[in-house]
């Protein structure tokens, strides 16, 4: 994956205060795609940085690819609540469009 040309510029240390920041609210505050879209990004670009230690870029590799499939998760629950919702009420579905 290329990385972000804003992240390349990016210290390592203020990806990573980043991530824990997004931990934080996630765990606080509970998960949004929007939060964890964010936290893929940070990992994923400490990942990829040559100065980021090896095993740090590998839990970080590791840890993307779980909140990825988090994410999913999420949204595919969106998709079913929102289709039981629609159902409930008598709406037929709309295409969602990204």
């Amino acid at each position: 994956m290329d990385m972000d040309p804003d992240f390349a510029q990016t210290r390592s240390a203020t990806l990573m205060a980043a991530a824990l920041h997004l931990l934080s609210c996630s765990a606080a505050h509970g998960l949004s795609s929007a939060k964890a879209q964010a936290l893929v990004k940070h990992l994923t670009a400490l990942a990829e940085r040559a100065d980021t230690d090896p095993l740090l870029a590998r839990t970080c590799e590791e840890l993307a690819e779980v909140w990825q499939r988090l994410e999913a998760e999420l949204e595919a629950h969106k998709r079913e609540e929102a289709a039981r919702l629609s159902a409930q009420l008598g709406f037929a579905p709309t295409p969602m469009l990204h």
